[in-house]
């Protein structure tokens, strides 16, 4: 965000809060003005507040950001779940400046070398706003941000938004996980065989556990309905071995094309 905020926003100065090592890393890169390891200092004079961390992280947080804020600041975030973070900006009593995000960008890998001030160029960013209130004020400033950094803006109740990510997002995830884990424990050494289907298809195992750790407690129930319609529709593919596969695979194709469009 800070290296598309540098290209894209003339005017703006960005301050980075994390861990000294990462701040130094940040400036190198361009992605900060400025950092500091102390939230109140970071916080100072904010306009608006970005929450790139962990879900976990973020639950964290909100509770202090309420003590230190500006009374004009708006927060926004960047997690993969956002019921369980709504709910908790509106117990901190953020509710009325909070609108929850979540960037549909990124990879497996994760830092600030990894960083692309491309990442969002054209992809969704949907954002959950915790209040009425925050829809028609704090909404509106955080879209323009999302405009600004290249993305396309879309609106959705948190509850609605958990569900659909299960399954465009949780559910590849775990497929992800278990096709590998699977074709290892079956395929011996012979894995540096696959072609290109089996290493785009595993990319997302090598993503970072700690981060899917709170994603996956904050949406288990999402995930789980997500993991048996999917468990639904192997079997029924496993029932058609040797028959009839013409008419699913046409169905999915079907629904990518729509996806593409």
């Amino acid at each position: 965000m800070g290296l598309a905020l540098r290209r894209r926003a003339r005017g703006v100065r960005i301050v980075g809060v994390d861990r000294p090592g990462v701040l130094r890393a940040a400036r190198r890169r361009g992605a900060i003005h400025r950092g500091t390891p102390s939230l109140a200092r970071g916080l100072a004079g904010a306009d608006l507040v970005i929450l790139a961390m962990p879900v976990d992280g973020i639950l964290r947080i909100l509770p202090r950001l309420a003590r230190l804020l500006s009374p004009a600041a708006v927060v926004t975030d960047a997690g993969s779940t956002k019921e369980v973070v709504v709910a908790a900006a509106r117990r901190a009593g953020l509710g009325g400046r909070f609108v929850g995000g979540h960037p549909m960008a990124g990879s497996e890998r994760s830092g600030i070398r990894s960083a692309s001030g491309a990442l969002f160029t054209g992809a969704p960013w949907i954002l959950c706003p915790a209040s009425v209130a925050a829809g028609r004020s704090a909404a509106g400033r955080v879209a323009a941000l999302v405009e600004r950094l290249g993305a396309r803006p879309a609106n959705l109740s948190a509850t609605t938004h958990d569900r659909t990510m299960a399954r465009l997002s949780h559910l590849p995830q775990l497929i992800s996980v278990a096709l590998v884990n699977a074709a290892a424990s079956s395929a011996g050494g012979r894995l540096h065989l696959a072609g290109p289907a089996f290493r785009q298809m595993s990319r997302f195992a090598a993503s970072p556990p700690a981060l899917w750790k709170g994603i996956l407690r904050t949406n288990r129930r999402a995930t789980a309905r997500a993991i048996d319609d999917f468990i639904r529709e192997l079997r029924v593919l496993r029932a058609a071995l040797g028959q009839r596969p013409g008419p699913h695979f046409r169905r999915a194709a079907r629904a990518r094309r729509r996806l593409l469009g």
